[in-house]
């Protein structure tokens, strides 16, 4: 048998250490399942699905377009690609200083998005001869008054470019608007989750999660003018943009 006072007391001492140090373990491992079962008492089982309801709103704000944003384009062909150069810059020089100067459109909002030079081939008798070059320059212009946009459309055109590839209208600062909306679509997905409580005697506890979607982007109205020659202005209608939010709140069950 054991017998732990016949021990030198240096072993003596090293048995206490461990006797010690296995009744701590043992202390903190039953106060940690103590505090997991407390939490999952207070969290419903919160891990499990089956414990969760979770109920949708949509909210939605309409409002009228306040800015425009057009692809402006210039196509150029020529024997050398020096020429083709040369008179590519100067008329897309001349339609940018047509935009700063006479529709006082900021620097910040006129931007090149494409800038390509690639060489023409003509097929003759079987075989493929260079016969020239192409070069191709898209800006986009922001314009933040939508009165001036045909305007800046039908000068443009006159000023040397030859594509108008899209033009699309959009809000420029949306989010006070999405907040109506998120706002709205809260309120919504609340009053179900309290109604249907009433109903299916459910007895919410904690909002656990929270998630959302938006929507609202802004729609073409005018797409690819035909090369060649200025045309008459083109009408802009902005009518209205919806923007909206859905958003899903999850509750616990008690």
């Amino acid at each position: 048998m054991f017998d732990y006072n016949k021990l030198p007391k240096l072993e003596q001492k090293t048995v206490f250490a461990v006797f010690v140090l296995l009744a701590l373990f043992l202390v903190f491992a039953g106060f940690n399942q103590f505090v997991n079962a407390w939490n999952s008492y207070r969290n419903a089982g919160a891990t499990n699905i089956y414990q969760t309801v979770s109920f949708t709103g949509e909210g939605k704000v309409k409002a009228a377009p306040d800015t425009a944003r057009a692809d402006l384009g210039l196509l150029t062909e020529g024997k050398d690609s020096i020429t083709v150069q040369n008179e590519n810059s100067e008329k897309m020089n001349a339609v940018i200083k047509f935009l700063k100067d006479k529709e006082k459109i900021a620097d910040a909002d006129i931007k090149t998005n494409n800038y390509s030079l690639s060489p023409k081939y003509d097929y003759v008798k079987g075989k493929s001869v260079l016969s020239g070059y192409i070069l191709n320059q898209t800006i986009t212009v922001t314009v933040r008054d939508l009165k001036k946009v045909g305007e800046v459309l039908d000068g443009a055109v006159s000023s040397g470019a030859n594509r108008i590839d899209s033009v699309s209208l959009f809000l420029d600062k949306p989010e006070e608007l999405k907040n109506k909306a998120r706002e709205e679509a809260v309120k919504q997905a609340k009053e179900k989750a309290i109604m249907t409580s009433k109903i299916a005697g459910l007895r919410l506890g904690r909002l656990v999660n929270f998630s959302e979607g938006f929507s609202g982007e802004p729609p073409v109205f005018f797409e690819a003018m035909a090369k060649g020659g200025a045309a008459p202005a083109p009408q802009i209608e902005p009518g209205t943009q919806e923007i909206k939010v859905n958003v899903t709140l999850t509750y616990l069950l008690k």
